[in-house]
């Protein structure tokens, strides 16, 4: 598979995530859709998809109520996790010998 075809593939099912979980309102559901596009490295799309979905579902009520995009907050940090996780914990060069 190539990049181009695996990138489609994350971006569908990503938004599939994402939508289901706007139109069955099951939330986690788009939480994890969220999660897969941002941590895959698709940061701006993402970040588009949490932006569709907090206007969805609107401002959250009870002790969240000062999270005005929830959705949208949680898909830059999985961005920032994940090129924090990328520089940290994945070693680009791996030693040879012991």
């Amino acid at each position: 598979m190539t990049q181009k075809q695996s990138s489609r593939w994350i971006y569908a099912i990503a938004f599939l995530l994402a939508a289901a979980g706007v139109l069955l309102p099951f939330w986690p559901l788009g939480v994890v859709g969220i999660l897969i596009a941002a941590l895959s490295g698709r940061w701006l799309f993402a970040t588009v998809v949490a932006l569709l979905v907090d206007l969805a579902w609107g401002a959250p009520t009870g002790g969240l109520r000062f999270l005005y995009f929830p959705f949208t907050l949680l898909a830059l940090l999985a961005a920032a996790a994940h090129v924090w996780g990328g520089r940290y914990f994945l070693d680009k060069h791996p030693q040879e010998k012991l």
